[in-house]
Order: C-alpha cells, then structure tokens, then sequence
C-alpha cells in the first residue's frame, strides 16, 4: 500500500478516473468496493440528480470521489454557432442528426457556491477538479470538513500551480488520458514530474494483458504504473494488450 492510498483508505492504489456521461454512482461504488477509489463525474449533473448520486455514495460507507469542472463558461455568441453548425450541416444531413434537438447551453457545468453548499451535506472524503482549482473561498469550503483535493495537470508547471494553490495530490494526466488536454507523454511522465511532486498520480495510457482482462484485473503495465515513480494510477479504460506466446 502507498502512502496516498493510506490516505485516501483503500487497499490499492488504483483511483477510477471520472467520467461525465457515461457512467454515476453504479460504476463508483463498485470500484471502490473492489478496494480502489470510485470516482463521481458532477459536471453534467443537475442538483437533484447530484443529490441522489451522493445518496448512494455516502449509504455504502466506502470511501468515494466527486469530481468537478474548474473552467470558464465561454460567453454565447450566435454567430459563431451558426459558423459551425453551416460547416457541419453536410454531415447533419448524412447523419439524420437534427441540430435543434442539441441541448442549449454548456453541457458541463463549474464548480459553484451551489455545488459546494450542496456537497457540504455529504462531506465527501476526496474532491478533485479537471482544469485547475475552483476560487480560493470555494476551495476552502471543501477543506473546511477534511477533504482530500486532487486535480488534473498536463505540465510540470500546471502540476506545480495546483500544488502551490492547495492541492493535496496532482493527477499528472497523461497522452492518452479521456480526451483532455494531455501535454504528458506518458513513458515519460514519471521522468518529468518525479522529484516536483509528491504524492502524484499518473493518468492514461493503461495497458494490461489478454489475460488480465479476461480476469477483469486492470493492472498496469507501462511506465506510469505506481511503482514507477507515482503514488497512484488513475484509470478510466483499460487498453488489452494481446499476450505473446
């Protein structure tokens, strides 16, 4: 066991990487009854499904994450939409997709004075955040009942702004990690933020055996497993390497 699993009271140092979409609460509470730490995408919940979500979480008295957005709503702008929408319009047309059917509005929303009162009901034991840190008068609403605050770099520098403004462990995001902004090569990522960091997580690029995947046992292969450096893994899918005989 690391010292960040300690920390975060699970048997391994595995934390399942959120993600918003396509998985709530089901997916969380198994993982973190399988011993690593089950992860609550928040951004694209409303408060009452947000609510319900917690419910579940907080009932199975395991240890569980809730995960945010940090970022900065871009201001409406109906001529850019209509720009985008025309040059995609051939593709709407092959598709039978209907643009107008699209919800209004951001999908993902920012961690707000709302979420964080909301959150304060339940007190969860770890809070992390996608795209640097909330306002410091937010942050230190989650702080104040002992929570354990993780956020997402891509760089060494991102990672040590996170540290310097009161995050607890940085996720150092690799390459392939969910879509986001993975400025990390993740053979290498032990190489640049080991020694700046501590504790750290790696994240992307997981790769397991044929077997380990019939097993269901995610277990990581490449440079950025735990032991290389890092205190944890963050995992969200996991790439099945052919075994070679």
């Amino acid at each position: 066991m690391t010292a960040l699993a300690e920390r975060l009271g699970t048997r391994w140092p595995l934390i399942q990487a959120p993600m918003a979409g396509s998985q709530g609460s089901a997916l969380a509470l198994a993982v973190s009854g399988a011993g690593g730490l089950g992860s609550l995408p928040a951004a694209m919940l409303a408060p009452d499904a947000l609510r319900a979500e917690l419910q579940k979480l907080q009932a199975s008295g395991r240890p569980y994450n809730v995960n945010f957005f940090c970022h900065t709503p871009p201001a409406p702008d109906a001529a850019r939409e209509a720009a985008w929408q025309q040059v995609l319009a051939p593709y709407y047309r092959e598709l039978g997709v209907d643009p107008a059917a699209a919800p209004a509005g951001p999908a993902r929303r920012p961690f707000d004075e709302a979420a964080a009162e909301l959150l304060a009901e339940f007190r969860p034991p770890v809070v992390s955040f996608h795209f640097g840190l909330p306002a410091p008068g937010l942050l230190a609403r989650v702080k104040a009942w002992g929570a354990f605050v993780l956020s997402s770099a891509t760089t060494v520098r991102e990672a040590l702004w996170l540290q310097e403004h009161g995050a607890d462990a940085v996720i150092a995001q690799g390459l392939e990690a969910g879509g986001h902004r993975g400025h990390f090569l993740s053979l290498d990522v032990s190489e640049q933020s080991v020694g700046h960091l501590r504790p750290a997580a790696a994240g992307g690029g997981r790769r397991a055996r044929a077997g380990d995947c019939r097993r269901r046992s995610p277990a990581p292969r490449r440079a950025s497993r735990p032991g290389a450096g890092r205190a944890a893994g963050a995992v969200g899918t996991v790439t099945c390497a052919p075994t070679r005989r």
